[in-house]
């Protein structure tokens, strides 16, 4: 069955580049480019900073100085370069990540499932990006090209997007173009977004595979890939970036609208509350917790991974932020410079955090909380990375480390020091529930995950722990949830 799956997949992209390298565009439409030699006019200048030229004035070039007309062409044509190396080559960056995640979820499990969890982090991969190719893509930004991405030429192409008109307005919930990168999609922009959109739609797909970790079998994973590369992070995304409803926010009267300048919600979010979901589905691994309430400390294998994993994802996050401008040259683009230090400097206000608080509670500073905290304050300037200036977010990064270690320590009043590294912290916390104030959700009665347990599932009571104070109290919430094991 697999072998077959495979030939299905390599025959259907066979299908698609062969079926478009002959295809003609008709009169009137956006053209797709597929040699790159036609992407970028000197029309696509206009009102673009710095100098905002005008059509009138690109037509009257094009009248009285033809050469000056073509010499813009390739004055575009070199901008869009710069923009399509930027983009491709955060784009690996992004992919690097990967590393990252395997080496962190897998250092900070036990030996015994060491294996399974490396072996997720590397098929999340492959299996997410088939997906995301065959369907995904088309869902999250078949109707980008209405907008326009000028970076990258336009991208005009991808004009399919399912519309429902409500109070006059078309809002938009998901495109319809792009499947198999077929047809008008087999353009060399569309091509770089596609890169760098599938990049970080893993990293959402990569998230739960740690909130999971050592709980969950190959064939529920094998069949949750596609399903999060296909629908849950595809349809979202459209809806915040690909011209879908809330991005539309902002144009109709509503402020600002919605705004994520690099994923924290589109990336972040999505892949914690997937991986609470299961998380909480599943419960807490077996001997995790006593029938007292109290947690045991379940001890990641290899701390080492654990850390160089953890600065593999810091190089990449300087992909994943700056790389969000989704260009380098001209029309503001030259801020990846401010988003790139933002970036840096939320990484080290974490993890010195995060050795300075532990410092404190624990007598020493605990190296798997610094991974922590530096993950956290990475995570925490994921959105507003172009927002403020960097000494705001290094204040505001370092509170972030902090706060992620007190939700971390929910189990007891001081830091828990067995909880699977940064999985964890992760999905149950940060890239979950965001900055808020709450914390791990755990389960009240141990008795529903012992071993032989013919006690049926029942509906209970969660309790979370504030991570605002220092003694740990808890703060009830009426957040009622199948208390079941899969």
């Amino acid at each position: 069955m697999g072998a077959a799956l495979a030939l299905l997949l390599s025959g259907g992209v066979l299908f698609a580049s062969a079926g478009t390298a002959s295809a003609r565009c008709p009169e009137g439409k956006t053209c797709p480019d597929r040699s790159g030699v036609e992407t970028g006019s000197g029309a696509n200048l206009v009102a673009l900073p710095p100098g905002a030229i005008t059509e009138e004035d690109y037509a009257a070039a094009q009248q009285d100085e033809p050469f000056a007309a073509k010499l813009a062409d390739w004055v575009n044509q070199n901008r869009l370069a710069v923009n399509f190396v930027w983009v491709l080559i955060t784009g690996y960056l992004v992919m690097f990540m990967q590393a990252g995640f395997a080496l962190v979820e897998t250092g900070f499990t036990r030996a015994k499932n060491a294996m399974h969890t490396m072996a997720m982090n590397f098929m999340i991969y492959a299996l997410g990006m088939l997906g995301y190719y065959v369907a995904g893509f088309a869902f999250q930004f078949g109707g980008i090209g209405t907008l326009g991405v000028p970076n990258l030429g336009g991208l005009g192409t991808l004009d399919k997007e399912l519309t429902i008109s409500l109070g006059g307005v078309d809002w938009g919930i998901i495109g319809y173009k792009g499947f198999f990168l077929h047809g008008d999609a087999y353009d060399v922009g569309v091509a770089a977004m596609f890169l760098f959109q599938m990049v970080f739609m893993d990293t959402a797909a990569t998230i739960p595979t740690g909130a999971m970790a050592e709980r969950w079998k190959w064939t529920a994973f094998v069949v949750y890939a596609p399903l999060i590369s296909i629908i849950i992070c595809p349809i979202y995304g459209n809806w915040v970036w690909g011209g879908g409803w809330l991005s539309q926010l902002g144009t109709k009267g509503l402020g600002a609208g919605y705004l994520d300048f690099a994923g924290s919600g589109v990336v972040h979010a999505i892949g914690g509350w997937t991986g609470l979901a299961g998380a909480m589905v599943l419960g807490p691994r077996l001997g995790k917790y006593n029938r007292d309430g109290s947690s045991n400390a379940i001890s990641g294998h290899n701390l080492v991974m654990g850390l160089l994993g953890t600065f593999i994802l810091a190089f990449g996050w300087f992909g994943f932020n700056p790389g969000s401008t989704l260009g380098a040259s001209g029309a503001g683009n030259l801020r990846i410079a401010i988003v790139a230090t933002s970036t840096m400097l939320a990484s080290a206000s974490g993890a010195l955090a995060a050795m300075a608080y532990t410092w404190q509670v624990q007598g020493k500073p605990d190296p798997s909380m610094m991974a922590n905290g530096m993950l956290a304050g990475l995570v925490a300037i994921t959105a507003p990375s172009r927002l403020r200036k960097p000494c705001w977010r290094r204040r505001h990064r370092a509170r972030r480390g902090r706060l992620g270690l007190r939700v971390r320590g929910g189990d007891r009043p001081r830091v828990a020091r067995g909880r699977p590294g940064g999985r964890d912290l992760r999905a149950r916390c940060l890239w979950g529930l965001g900055p808020g104030r709450t914390g791990n959700l755990r389960r009240r009665h141990h008795e529903l995950q012992r071993p032989g347990s013919e006690r049926p599932p029942v509906w209970g009571r969660r309790t979370v722990r504030c991570a605002g104070h220092r003694s740990g109290r808890r703060v009830r919430l009426g957040l009622w949830v199948r208390l079941g094991v899969l």
